[in-house]
């Protein structure tokens, strides 16, 4: 009977532990990269969503923005964002620079981010 040796068995387990340790590595680092892309395309979407609010706001009111920083929670895609909105004067009295950064918040980990930032202007008409 010839059969393998427990030198060359030992060998095989090495190689297939060294080969499944390598794949497990990179599927989590595919995971992570996922998940950060994930929240980075969200972040971007509330961002947009807020300077979009902003726009159909001021069409209602004919009155420019005032200075400030402004912090708002809400909840999308089953998590909490903190949305963090900036208005700053320009050099013309109608027009406003708005800036929008976004982190996610939660309770154990506090506010972590911003993952996305957006700046626009926005006129007085």
């Amino acid at each position: 009977m010839r059969g393998f040796t427990l030198l060359e068995m030992l060998i095989a387990i090495a190689i297939i532990g060294i080969i499944g340790a390598a794949v497990s590595t990179a599927i989590g680092g595919v995971a992570n990269q996922t998940r950060s892309l994930e929240q980075r395309t969200v972040a971007n979407w509330i961002a947009s969503n807020q300077l979009t609010r902003m726009r159909m706001l001021q069409r209602r009111q004919a009155q420019s923005l005032g200075e400030g920083k402004q912090q708002t929670r809400l909840v999308f895609a089953d998590r909490q964002w903190e949305v963090e909105t900036q208005i700053k004067t320009t050099d013309h009295p109608w027009i406003r620079r708005v800036e929008v950064s976004v982190y996610e918040s939660s309770d154990e980990e506090g506010r972590q981010g911003p993952y996305s930032y957006m700046s626009g202007f926005l006129g007085q008409y």
